[in-house]
């Protein structure tokens, strides 16, 4: 019973790789094209106003020079940009009129594909798949987090 266990969760693994992909590729026509990166840090800006630098990195598990890089990118853009109205170290971010359209258009392209993928199911079923994902998501245990050499030497 295991294995049918551990081959229902490599099946999951495989069809969240498909999605990804299949999500940056459908994105691309969008007329500001953002990476899955871009498109994960603009959503968690949108999702957690006011949120530093330093809240992405700690979200995603990254160093803060990879988000210092990419936001760097995404000011280039004209997609981001630091709050005005805040003093200090860490300014909050927010996103600009431009990035705004381009967090819209990117999420509508991906909804209408998910909208298309879900027609023919159930509103059942779609809530059922919904909730299935909402627990997915919420249940990050600590050691699944990634470790560098330094942290796990065995590996």
């Amino acid at each position: 019973m295991v294995r049918q266990r551990d081959e229902h969760a490599a099946s999951v693994l495989r069809a969240l790789i498909r999605i990804s992909r299949r999500g940056v590729a459908d994105a691309r026509t969008a007329g500001i094209r953002l990476s899955l990166t871009d498109q994960s840090i603009v959503a968690f800006i949108v999702d957690n106003p006011g949120s530093r630098s330093t809240d992405i990195a700690t979200e995603f598990l990254l160093n803060r020079s990879t988000v210092s890089r990419q936001l760097t990118n995404l000011v280039k853009l004209g997609v981001v940009r630091e709050a005005t109205d805040a003093a200090g170290r860490g300014r909050p971010l927010e996103l600009t009129d431009a990035g705004w359209d381009a967090y819209r258009e990117s999420l509508g392209i991906l909804q209408d594909v998910v909208d298309a993928q879900m027609g023919d199911w159930t509103d059942d079923e779609v809530a059922a798949f919904a909730q299935a994902l909402a627990r997915f998501n919420a249940a990050r245990p600590a050691a699944s987090a990634p470790q560098t050499p330094q942290e796990n030497p065995e590996k």
